[in-house]
């Protein structure tokens, strides 16, 4: 009764909905997201889109177009179960993470033939993971299973949230650390406008959301202030393959003493301004841009398609602010928030040693006294 009447109310407040539509991108083909106009996504987007009191216009995309459908402007925010990825994170605004999962395959271990959807972070990961095996990408995600299960390859690439949607009794499956975040793709053109809204709703609605993981998910993963923290800061991290490419290709060294005094300088100040002590606030940064020097000085990129001062500077810009914003709620962090699993998308990025200064850093970050 109680999913009833939530579903109710929502239909009420869509319907006394008096603002423009809130044209939300889906895929339509990814559960536990959005399948069949149900799914994860789809009852948060429902949900946001009452708050704003707007009614939703569901607008469907292919995986392998949705970056230009973004750039484009087709739909104001994309809500399907997309995956950060660092090429999309400097247009438009990515959401806070609303989930964490990893990459996983159906079949054979060491398949060599095996299919993944196009055109995603999947596809990628199948590539890298088995570079011998030959790949099939598909554009139809739902038939995924039916190759497998009539033999046409050896293993099928999925996720640990879409993996119980695939796996067939009797199915041998593996998956890697659960490094990927799930997001809401705000476009160019709506993220001034909705991309803070968006982050503040899902903080405010964080308890209904724990509810929404356990139905769609099969788990409440919860996540809070701290798990925020890691992953604005792994974003961080993750930008420095595509910085340190643009200055070997322009021919810049990689440390740039002026710039990363601008950069301590000004989260000192905003530090102090959120309350936060601000000496642990700047070591903690000091630390991030000596394990992004590293990253970019061991990039194989010889060459970035992401421009320095037009898209990745801004980029870091914002993701500082909001990490700043996130170590404000989260402080003092707990060790107990900063588990292996918590930390696997620093993990990703980091050698043991880097991981281990970064927590400790973490963990000193407090109020201002």
């Amino acid at each position: 009764m109680r999913g009833k009447a939530t579903l109710w109310a929502l239909l009420f407040l869509a319907g006394c909905a008096s603002g423009p539509p809130l044209r939300v991108g889906t895929s339509g083909d990814y559960a536990p997201f959005s399948k069949g106009g149900e799914g994860f996504d789809v009852e948060v987007a429902q949900r946001f889109a009452a708050e704003l009191g707007r009614p939703v216009e569901w607008v469907p995309f292919r995986w392998p177009e949705l970056g230009e459908r973004a750039a484009h402007g087709d739909f104001d925010v994309a809500m399907s179960g997309v995956t950060w990825r660092a090429d999309r994170d400097v247009h438009g605004w990515l959401s806070l993470a609303v989930g964490q999962g990893g990459p996983c395959w159906i079949g054979a271990a060491e398949p060599a033939t095996l299919a993944v959807n196009r055109g995603g972070v999947l596809e990628s990961f199948a590539r890298s993971q088995f570079p011998k095996a030959k790949v099939r990408a598909v554009d139809d995600n739902e038939s995924l299973p039916g190759l497998l299960a009539a033999k046409q390859v050896d293993a099928i690439v999925t996720d640990s949230f879409e993996l119980a949607h695939f796996l067939r009794a009797g199915d041998p499956a593996q998956c890697e650390a659960k490094t990927q975040r799930k997001v809401y793709w705000v476009t160019p053109a709506h993220a001034v406008e909705l991309g803070p809204a968006l982050d503040a709703f899902l903080e405010r609605r964080e308890p209904e959301l724990r509810q929404l993981r356990a139905k769609w998910f099969g788990a409440p993963q919860p996540r809070a202030a701290a798990d925020d923290v890691i992953d604005l800061a792994a974003r961080r991290l993750e930008l420095m393959d595509f910085v340190g490419g643009w200055k070997r290709a322009h021919h810049l060294p990689v440390e740039d003493r002026a710039q990363e005094t601008r950069v301590l300088d000004a989260v000192e100040a905003k530090a102090r301004a959120l309350g936060l002590e601000p000496a642990g606030v700047r070591r903690l940064f000091e630390l991030q841009i000596a394990l992004a020097k590293r990253i970019q000085t061991g990039t194989a990129r010889s060459d970035s398609p992401l421009e320095l001062e037009g898209e990745l500077r801004p980029a870091l810009a914002r993701l500082s602010d909001r990490q700043l914003e996130a170590l404000h709620r989260a402080a003092p962090i707990s060790e107990a928030a900063l588990g292996p699993e918590a930390l696997a998308p620093l993990a990703a990025v980091l050698e043991p040693r880097e991981l281990s200064e970064l927590r400790a850093a973490l963990l000193a970050i407090a109020p201002a006294r």
